[in-house]
């Protein structure tokens, strides 16, 4: 969570492509771009992002963000998570539909 915290606070989008597990592509930088224009540049400081981990096992989560920005307001957020190649990853992309789907002379 402190990266993803980070990557919003310095509006960085390859930090948050990063944090989302997302590959460097237009679609991607795209959505992150949006994420930083409502969230980023705040100041935020992580008060505690306990995780409840989901019903299907240990691989799917969501963070309880709880932080202050840099008024002093509180600011919540609950984050789903994603663990990958044995780390966590903060889920924040819409992937594309694959276009190639195959046909019946493939």
């Amino acid at each position: 969570m402190q990266k993803y915290v980070r990557a919003l606070n310095d509006r960085d989008t390859k930090a948050l492509l990063t944090v989302g597990a997302a590959p460097d592509k237009p679609w991607s930088r795209q959505q992150a771009n949006k994420i930083i224009e409502t969230k980023g540049g705040k100041g935020l400081v992580i008060a505690k992002a306990p995780i409840e981990y989901e019903q299907m096992g240990d691989y799917l989560g969501k963070a309880a963000l709880t932080a202050s920005d840099e008024s002093g307001r509180a600011v919540r957020e609950r984050v789903d998570l994603i663990h990958e190649d044995g780390h966590w990853h903060v889920i924040l992309f819409e992937w594309p539909q694959r276009s190639d789907k195959p046909t019946a002379g493939t």
